[in-house]
């Protein structure tokens, strides 16, 4: 049985307010004595608000009323992001407990006694008109608050799967090393046409791999350096925009030794006659080249064929499958593929080496985050957020979304 509406005095919003000493104490039901069981809530009802409001909406107009959170839950919270009640209200509404408490998405509304799902259609209700009633205080609070942007980190996702084609290639290198193809005057075994058969589909494996590897290479490098210049550049060169412009649209091996000076955080710069660097450069080169398909068949040829009108002479003796797989090799060279990507790898790391040890570690955590927040005001950049999903619910929770309600 719901209360009957006239006895709802949790729903005078007006009257809500911080609870007194002695009853703050029975509101977190603190044990009478120490190492005692601690009492329970006996009579509440919880509602999980996911659409009628946001965790933001509801902890503006909660500060903005009563100051700073003050329920047991703020207590048990790490100072992270990285847990399921980040704050937690305890007020009281004449004679009635009240706990209001903000997980990621959801707030956690618990009232003492048993709530009709109309009862909770009609708290929302007036929850919701309170926000207007105080919107100059509420919108006060939300001005203080830090504004982040979360946004997709391609290099996360570029380096996520550069690291699985790379294994892949690794894997398939030698699709044909345990094949022996029997000679052409014998009929080929069963086994040998299965084991041919698994080894191209290896190959096959194997050579898109490598083509794609080749093409994201240039790419993840591109997309450190942009990393590296959201994170690091110095506010002065990010706030003229003709200066910012010139840096972004200057070329890749340009911007790279302009870090040093238009970045903060570097103790030197980039060495141009280092190994790491001169391997960075000779990968780059090709970069256009591939990106862009482009085609030179003298300079990229496989082989030589004659032809007399459409009969073709090959220059090149041999057996027919193992030509074939040589000019794949050739054309795909899994160990090039491989050394360009190392090397890439490498200088990313002499580009990390370069930088403030005390930088290094938050550089390569908001390096490692697949969803990084930005401050818009401030041009600052960090990981903000847990890199797996808090989420909780108790026995009896309903949910907003899923009230069943006589009238509108």
């Amino acid at each position: 049985m719901g209360y009957p509406v006239k006895m709802l005095a949790f729903l005078d919003l007006q009257s809500w307010r911080l609870p007194t000493y002695e009853e703050l104490h029975e509101h977190f039901a603190i044990p009478a004595r120490p190492g005692a069981a601690p009492k329970t809530r006996k009579n509440s009802s919880t509602l999980v608000v996911r659409k009628s409001f946001s965790t933001v909406d509801m902890f503006s107009y909660l500060k903005a009323r009563f100051g700073e959170p003050n329920g047991f839950m703020n207590v048990l919270r790490s100072d992270t992001s990285d847990n399921w009640i980040h704050w937690d209200f305890a007020l009281r509404s004449h004679d009635v407990d009240i706990w209001v408490q903000g997980a990621s998405r959801e707030v956690r509304l618990t009232v003492a006694g048993q709530l009709t799902d109309e009862n909770w259609r009609d708290l929302l209700i007036e929850i919701k008109a309170d926000f207007k009633r105080v919107a100059k205080e509420k919108s006060a609070v939300l001005k203080t608050l830090e504004q982040w942007v979360i946004f997709p980190n391609k290099f996360v996702e570029i380096e996520a799967a550069c690291v699985e084609l790379h294994s892949g290639i690794v894997e398939n290198l030698d699709p044909f090393k345990c094949v022996a193809i029997a000679p052409m005057s014998r009929p080929i075994s069963s086994q040998q046409q299965t084991l041919i058969q698994e080894a191209s589909n290896r190959a096959k494996k194997l050579y898109k791999d490598c083509l794609v590897l080749s093409l994201l290479t240039p790419v993840l490098a591109e997309a450190f350096l942009n990393l590296t210049i959201l994170m690091l550049c110095k506010k002065d060169i990010r706030d003229n925009k003709r200066q910012f412009d010139a840096f972004i649209r200057s070329n890749i091996d340009t911007k790279f030794f302009d870090l040093a000076y238009k970045c903060e955080g570097f103790l030197r710069p980039i060495d141009p006659n280092a190994d790491p660097f001169k391997k960075f450069m000779q990968v780059m080169a090709k970069r256009n080249h591939r990106i862009h398909g482009n085609c030179n068949p003298e300079q990229e040829q496989l082989e030589v064929v004659y032809f007399e009108g459409t009969k073709p002479l090959f220059k090149e003796p041999g057996d027919s499958i193992g030509r074939f797989i040589e000019a794949q090799a050739r054309q795909h060279d899994p160990e090039a593929v491989i050394k360009d990507y190392k090397d890439i790898r490498g200088f990313i790391s002499e580009v990390i080496n370069c930088l403030d040890p005390n930088l290094v570690s938050a550089f390569r955590l908001v390096m490692a985050d697949p969803y990084p927040g930005y401050d818009v005001g401030r041009k600052k950049m960090g990981s903000v957020l847990p890199k797996h999903i808090v989420v909780g619910s108790l026995k009896g929770d309903k949910h907003d979304d899923e009230l069943e309600v006589t009238s509108a």
